[in-house]
């Protein structure tokens, strides 16, 4: 009897700090300092040729001045119904039919456009216009103004992605709405976004901010020549990363971009990390075997990431284009980046 009275009282006493507002270490420890990370999520792919029906009823049936944005959000169900696609970053497909404004707004999250069927659309962005060709990148970077508009005669479709997850764990967003009805903000032209096109310089008595890329436009042709330059690393594979000019450093402070070519039938040597990382298909065909999952991907084609999860990538009946998009500047400033190779 007094065995089962003195097993009871290290829960009752549990019960007495819990009922106090605390916690003992002791009866959570693995729970709260797992030995590595834990993603919940599984990698996941979305086919471009289920999502591309959805995109014609959106534009057939949201009328673009009754939302803030025509956006499909590419979404885990591993996060229980949140709008989520990893952790930290959502990805998604805007529309845009002839003659659609997106109205004006800003906002604490990071944002990036890439062009995949935009061909006649441009962003504006603080005051600069910013024409979508293919393969073209646009920063959103932190509460910049901006807003999208379509002046071509057809439908217009690119890729999203941004980190609002991470900001909403961080509790950290501000959104501002613009007016839609402001005539004069579209009414611009490049701006100063032409200071920074040519490679390799930068105007020395130039203001330009400290926390993210001064460049907002990154060019889709320019991608492809440079990616057509590189030497081939071990795998096959080439990797470009687009920088801040001023500085070299990520565009922005808590989202990276990169794009990466993936030769014929060479697997990339299979890579884990902290960050967790979108892939678009630019172009081309393959499969990615992610985790204990494999998949077969083409053009437009979209798949995920998680942190922590081994991935690698084969390119099949020719060379392939990839963008991805990830966190990783986020956890290198916080010195939580780690990357391992198999």
């Amino acid at each position: 009897m007094a065995d089962v009275a003195t097993a009871a009282k290290p829960s009752e006493f549990v019960a007495q700090l819990q009922a106090a507002n605390l916690h003992p270490l002791w009866d959570r420890f693995r729970t709260i300092t797992p030995v590595k990370p834990q993603p919940k999520d599984p990698p996941l792919l979305w086919r471009w040729r289920d999502i591309e029906p959805f995109t014609e009823r959106a534009a057939s049936q949201v009328p673009i001045d009754d939302v803030e944005r025509r956006a499909l959000i590419l979404v885990n169900p591993a996060f229980a119904g949140d709008t989520v696609t990893t952790s930290n970053l959502i990805a998604a497909f805007t529309v845009l039919d002839p003659g659609d404004r997106a109205r004006p707004h800003r906002h604490t999250f990071s944002a990036i456009r890439f062009a995949t069927r935009a061909e006649g659309a441009a962003t504006i962005v603080n005051g600069r216009r910013c024409n979508m060709h293919d393969g073209d990148l646009i920063l959103t970077p932190p509460m910049c103004w901006h807003g999208h508009i379509n002046e071509s005669d057809h439908r217009i479709i690119w890729f999203d992605a941004a980190n609002i997850p991470l900001l909403r764990t961080l509790d950290a967003n501000f959104f501002e709405p613009g007016d839609p009805k402001a005539n004069q903000f579209w009414m611009v032209d490049e701006g100063e976004e032409k200071l920074w096109t040519e490679p390799g310089l930068v105007g020395t008595e130039l203001d330009y901010p400290a926390t993210h890329s001064p460049k907002y436009h990154y060019s889709g042709a320019a991608t492809r020549r440079l990616l057509a330059a590189l030497s081939p690393g071990a795998d096959g594979s080439r990797t470009v990363r687009y920088t801040n000019p001023a500085t070299g450093d990520a565009v922005m402070p808590a989202l990276d971009c990169y794009a990466v070519r993936l030769s014929k039938d060479r697997a990339t040597r299979p890579k884990r990390t902290t960050c967790n990382m979108i892939c678009l298909v630019v172009s081309g065909m393959g499969r990615s075997t992610v985790g204990e999952h494999t998949f077969d991907w083409s053009q437009h084609d979209v798949f995920s990431i998680p942190h922590w999860t081994l991935a690698s990538h084969t390119a099949k009946g020719g060379d392939a284009d990839l963008f991805v998009v990830s966190d990783k500047v986020a956890l290198e400033r916080l010195d939580l980046l780690r990357e391992e190779y198999q």
